[in-house]
């Protein structure tokens, strides 16, 4: 990723994000946002992102901001998830989308278009992000096909990134 720009959010720019974000994931999300806390926009040739300490926390998908890998394993913010078979990781590393015969498990208040976080079964690690293209009722009754969409995932350039 090329740098573009970086730029320290303001004390106001830090009140929308906590404002938004706490809209999108609960307010539990505020505990996190210190006043002294320092975050960084940086414009990159791949978006907009949001870091701290040199690790992007926020990236920008469908004019969403997403958390990513980095924030949630930081943070322990609980979204809603899918949790996987061993066999799946290899394929969701490699930034492969999320088949229904690899499921073991589904939030129940999962809806189409969520963004969820994607875990492992043993260890329940965290894999990934992603957007659910199914709600939970359909997926009980098909099974089959594309269930999540992989947006973020361990291995990818948002993870890799480092000041």
């Amino acid at each position: 990723m090329l740098i573009k720009s970086r730029n320290l959010l303001s004390n106001k720019d830090k009140r929308n994000l906590k404002e938004n974000l706490a809209e999108l994931y609960g307010e539990t999300i505020l505990a996190l946002f210190e006043k002294t806390l320092n975050i960084e926009e940086i414009r990159t040739d791949e978006g907009t992102f949001l870091a701290r300490d040199g690790r992007i926390w926020f990236f920008n998908y469908e004019k969403q901001q997403i958390p990513s890998i980095h924030f949630l394993r930081e943070s322990q913010v609980v979204m809603p998830k899918i949790i996987v078979d061993t066999g799946a990781i290899r394929f969701i590393t490699k930034g492969a989308d999320v088949m229904a015969p690899g499921i073991i498990h589904f939030d129940k208040q999962i809806t189409k278009g969520l963004v969820v976080a994607i875990h492992e079964e043993n260890a329940n690690s965290l894999l990934g992000v992603g957007v659910s293209l199914v709600d939970s009722n359909e997926f009980e009754k098909t099974k089959k096909g594309k269930v999540v969409k992989t947006i973020h995932h361990l291995t990818d350039d948002i993870w890799k990134f480092k000041l």
